[in-house]
Formats: structure tokens, sequence, C-alpha cells
């Protein structure tokens, strides 16, 4: 290298050291320092599962979100309900869980069984409005005094029927299990039955069955209540009132196999509706003794939605989670998909445009009309490893290869 380039780089190193060290304040140096300053988005993570039709209206509303809020950008992610769990499963045991998780009622107390498991709502209130909510409708998603979660809407097993093939046996709604029989057995001469359903549903038709007619809760169940089960399982099947041995298939209902359904309220507009259907399909009461001894039947949120404990931006985060609970363009666009919302502001906002209608809001009604005979639904209600062995038990027993007895004393009390 030549003296002149020598020396001419280290004039160059030199004026580079000056400037920095002195804080040069020459034009240059003021537009690279305004650059540098540039405000980057802050970046937050959303998860939920469900269909197409949740997908494209979700993401429908955080392009407006993002439009109202330019210092958030949000990475979405969706899947299917089982991938969803197993993806969550996985990313919690890692603390990579998204900002903003939707969750089921069961998994509360599995993630967060001390309350620690989620960030404290309440802290975030400045961004949530969380005066859109009762204080029992927030209490579902409270934990040892911190609300880990807010619940979007309320969920209760609901009694579908078509109403016209009803009428043509000559019957009214069901009221009563003995109405339930009366239909099932003038369905039956005619080669149909009455319910398609599927294992969880009948369960805790089993359940309130159970309850109503020995006055003890669920949650204290023994083999002597589940074998009562069985047996009225059993009773059911053979009185045309439902139709076991096989899994639950939608197709049933709307080709005139059977006149009704047992299924979740918010699953009216996917599993009880069809635009290509010509049935009309009515919601029904919760079935009942004459004189039950405890009400059976339960309510639960539909889901939640949590902010991650790891989250670090919470307050960008309660932003975005109050927008999808309390947003006017959000709650238009998700309309009653996720049931009734309980956000007084969602509901205005729906009510106002005249878009609580349909199959969907009735069933979300039926709901909100018998406060007083639903009940919370307790931990361990939903266990599905128990539930799975009690209807491997009750194969076993409809076959004969067990007596009710026996093959309830094999059933998994709780896991």
């Amino acid at each position: 290298m030549s003296g002149f380039i020598k020396r001419a780089t280290a004039a160059a190193s030199a004026a580079v050291i000056t400037l920095t060290a002195t804080g040069c304040s020459n034009g240059f140096f003021k537009e690279y320092q305004s650059r540098e300053e540039i405000s980057v988005p802050t970046e937050i993570s959303f998860a939920w599962w469900g269909g197409d039709a949740r997908a494209d209206y979700t993401f429908k509303g955080i392009k407006i979100f993002e439009r109202e809020n330019s210092d958030i950008n949000v990475q979405p992610y969706s899947s299917d309900y089982v991938g969803y769990k197993e993806s969550l499963d996985a990313l919690y045991s890692f603390g990579k869980e998204s900002d903003i998780i939707q969750l089921n009622y069961a998994w509360l107390n599995e993630y967060s069984p001390d309350g620690e498991g989620f960030y404290d709502l309440n802290t975030l209130s400045d961004e949530i409005a969380l005066d859109n909510f009762t204080e029992e409708q927030l209490s579902y998603g409270m934990i040892n005094g911190k609300l880990n979660a807010i619940p979007i809407s309320l969920n209760a097993i609901t009694f579908y029927y078509n109403e016209d093939m009803l009428k043509e046996i000559g019957e009214e709604i069901p009221e009563t299990w003995d109405d339930l029989f009366e239909c099932g057995s003038k369905l039956a001469a005619e080669g149909k039955y009455l319910f398609e359903t599927a294992n969880i549903y009948l369960w805790l038709m089993l359940t309130a069955h159970e309850e109503q007619t020995t006055g003890k809760a669920a949650a204290d169940f023994d083999t002597e209540n589940l074998a009562s089960m069985m047996r009225f399982a059993k009773e059911l099947n053979e009185g045309g009132v439902i139709h076991l041995g096989e899994n639950y298939d939608k197709t049933n209902y709307f080709g005139g196999k059977c006149a009704g359904q047992l299924l979740w309220a918010s699953d009216a507009q996917n599993y009880a509706y069809s635009d290509d259907s010509q049935i009309t399909t009515v919601i029904g009461k919760y079935i009942s003794t004459e004189e039950p001894l405890r009400s059976g039947w339960y309510v639960k949120p539909t889901n939640l939605y949590a902010i991650s404990k790891n989250s670090d931006d919470p307050q960008s985060a309660a932003r975005l989670l109050n927008y999808l609970l309390n947003g006017e363009e959000m709650a238009e666009l998700q309309g009653i998909e996720k049931g009734i919302p309980l956000s007084r502001s969602a509901l205005e906002t729906l009510d106002g445009k005249e878009m609580l209608t349909g199959t969907a809001y009735s069933a979300g009604k039926m709901i909100t009309d018998s406060q007083n005979e639903l009940q919370p639904m307790t931990k361990g209600l939903e266990d599905t490893e128990r539930i799975n062995s009690f209807f491997v038990q009750l194969e076993q027993y409809m076959k004969g290869e067990k007596t009710a007895e026996a093959a309830a004393g094999d059933v998994i009390l709780q896991s």
C-alpha cells in the first residue's frame, strides 16, 4: 500500500473516531441518528383452533386491528383442535407459547393449577375493558385470586330436534326422560332412533340422569353410580333413544335416520344446521325427571383467551385481547360463531346490527334462559381418560361379557 493510501486511511479512521467521540453535530450525522431511532412494530403472536370459516374472519379482524394499531404486528397461528392441543403442550413446556392463547376450559387447571400459569389479567385492566363482564363470568377464569383467562361465551349440552320428524310421529318437543322413551319407541318402529350423539355428550347425558335420580354430584360418583349409568345407557339404546356402537355421524340427522342430536351449543352452526337441508331444527329444554334431586346439567365457557406469562409485551397483547373480546369490528365479523358473546360491548354490537338470530342464537339463548338449572362445570367431569375408560367397559357390558357392576369396577374413576 502506498504512503498516500495509508495516510488517507488513517485520516478517515481518525475522522470517524472524532465524530463518534465528540458527538459531531453535522447534518449527515443527525440524519443517521434519526434513522436509527425509527420505531419497529411490536410483534404479538395469537394462536387459536378452528375451521376455515373461523380462520377467514379472524384474519380479517387482525388486519383491521393492525391498521388501527400501527405499532403492533400480529403473528397469527391457527390449526385444528387436536393439532392445536399437541402443539400447545409442547410450546408451553418450553415457555414458547403465543402471547395470546385460546384455551379450552378443561385446560386451565392443567396448565395453571396454582394460578401462576398465565398472566394475571387483572393487572392489565387499563388495556382490557373488564367491566364488560360480570364477576360471575370472570370467575370462570379465576384461579387463586388471579384472572388467568376471560371466557368468550358459555357452552352447555344442547338438544337439537327435527321438528317435522317429531310431528310425523305425533310427538311434541320432549321435556322429560319418559318423553324421550315415548319418541324413541315410535321411531324404533320405523327403523329409526331419536338421538345421534358422541361419547362426551352421552356421558354428560347419563351423568345428568344419575344426578337427578340420586341427588349425588358427579364429582362424588362411585362404581355403584357408574353401574347405574351403564344400565340406563342400555335402556336408552334398546328404547330407540340413542344408537350405540357407531361413531357420531351428522349425516344421520340430515339424512332422516334420527330425529335429534345432542351437541354443544357452540356446535349449532356447524353440525345442527345446513344450507342444503330442508330440516327445521328447534332447540329443546334440558331433560329432567318429574322431581329432580339435582339439576344434573352443567355449563362452562365455550373457550377462553389468556395471555402468556412469558409475553415480552403484555400491554400490547392486552390491547389485542381487548379488541378480540370487545372490539366492534371483531364482534361483527365473529357474530355468534363462538356462541353468544359475554362481552356487553360485543353483545350490543350484534344486537344493533340484528345479528342475534338463527339456530346458534337459539342454542345460546337456551343457556341464558336456563341459568338457574345449570351448574358450573366441575373439575374432572370432562376427564378424557375416565370417559374413554367408561365406554370401553360399557361396550363389554353391552356385549354381555361383563355385568354392569364388574364393568363399572374397571372404570378409571379419575386420571
